[in-house]
């Protein structure tokens, strides 16, 4: 890759991470390769993914929900918590993403290519719904528009809440999970800034699955964590549990 270089000699403020993150966020989401690979990921941009574009739809990009992608938007949303949350660098959402655009139309110079054309006067039939004749208040969404609308809110408002997140350093917890983790499956990390340790795990299968995740003497080191119980908090479903770090 040759970011760095657009970076120091071409003076870009961003650039979007295409060749590397995104590529294999969507390899790993369609089954192709293993969710361990995120971890080449960050050793690619170590030192300057604060200045990655993160992003899983653009212009240039089939849809989520297409049949060209995942088939369901729903597939993607541990690449979604990957995406955003990986770094404090910025991420990108394209309109209609959020409520699971599937992009199923034949547009004139687009065709039917799962993409939302750029070239053609054009409406994108969910965001037509959320708008609902400039109420903007979602009502004539569907169900499932609204509840996926209603995950990404609820994730990128953590992704400005926590400074752990919008600030804080990053801990790839991959390298002594090989045998607790289905690694082909499952990615974790953690995020932590002001003594504040979040720990994202997420599952690519489409099975739900149970898994134990090791934290390493050194990820204490870096992150002040101490021994001792702990009150866990999902900052996603709000359910809490309470475990011990020995």
């Amino acid at each position: 890759h040759i970011y760095r270089r657009f970076l120091y000699d071409a003076h870009f403020d961003y650039l979007y991470d295409k060749v590397n993150l995104y590529d294999t966020l969507r390899a790993i989401t369609c089954g192709n390769q293993p969710a361990w690979r995120i971890s080449d990921c960050w050793r690619t941009v170590d030192g300057i993914g604060d200045k990655m574009l993160n992003f899983l739809e653009n212009h240039d990009e089939q849809r989520i929900a297409s049949t060209f992608f995942a088939g369901d938007a729903n597939k993607a949303i541990p690449a979604l918590i990957v995406s955003a949350t990986i770094s404090k660098g910025p991420f990108l959402l394209y309109q209609g993403q959020e409520l699971g655009e599937p992009a199923a139309d034949a547009e004139g110079f687009s065709g039917m290519d799962g993409r939302t054309t750029i070239f053609d006067y054009w409406s994108i039939p969910t965001v037509r719904r959320w708008y609902n004749g400039g109420k903007c208040d979602g009502r004539k969404s569907t169900a499932a528009e609204k509840a996926l609308r209603k995950t990404y809110a609820t994730l990128l408002n953590l992704c400005n809440s926590e400074k752990a997140i919008s600030q804080g350093g990053f801990f790839d917890l991959m390298y002594v999970n090989h045998q607790t983790m289905n690694t082909d499956k499952q990615f974790a990390y953690l995020r932590h800034c002001e003594g504040s340790v979040l720990m994202v795990v997420v599952n690519f299968d489409s099975q739900s699955a149970q898994t134990a995740v090791t934290i390493p003497e050194h990820a204490f080191n870096c992150t002040d964590l101490e021994p001792g119980e702990y009150n866990a908090v999902d900052l996603i479903s709000g359910a809490t549990e309470q475990f011990t770090l020995a």
